[in-house]
């Protein structure tokens, strides 16, 4: 996949079906300068504080079947012969990597990228170690934590 560039998506603020404050994202992925695909989702927006620390938590919601079945269908044409939850945590990482080049923030940021173990089975993906994994369980595909910038 190291062909495809990821840019950082076009991002439109949304309510979620919860009633929570979320925002939709749309990604656009290149090769050679040419769009060969793209991906849209959306999910939620939180502020938490750690350890004395505030951070804006951006959540990937991949927890949908037909996201899933979305992202695969690129596998190919990516280029990718990994097992399709490599694959998957491939490609979501290079969603919450976009973000990783912002020097334009005055707050500490998170990127989280999430699906459930249900959401993987629908769309036939295979997890090979189960040990750990009760049916609807949130697991964490990729993340990336971007510190306020000092100016």
């Amino acid at each position: 996949m190291s062909d495809v560039s990821i840019p950082r998506p076009r991002i439109l603020p949304t309510t979620l079906s919860s009633g929570q404050r979320g925002t939709e994202y749309q990604y656009a992925f290149i090769r050679d300068g040419k769009r060969i695909g793209g991906l849209g989702f959306e999910g939620p927006d939180a502020i938490v504080e750690i350890e004395g620390r505030r951070e804006w938590v951006f959540t990937f919601d991949l927890t949908h079947e037909q996201t899933i079945r979305s992202m695969l269908s690129f596998k190919d044409a990516f280029g990718s012969t990994d097992d399709d939850l490599t694959y998957l945590r491939d490609l979501s990482l290079g969603l919450v990597l976009a973000y990783a080049g912002r020097t334009d923030n005055d707050q500490n940021l998170r990127y989280v990228a999430i699906t459930t173990s249900e959401a993987l089975a629908s769309a036939g993906v295979v997890i090979f170690d189960t040990s750990s994994l009760v049916p609807e369980s949130t697991l964490v595909l990729s993340e990336i934590a971007i510190p306020a910038r000092a100016d």
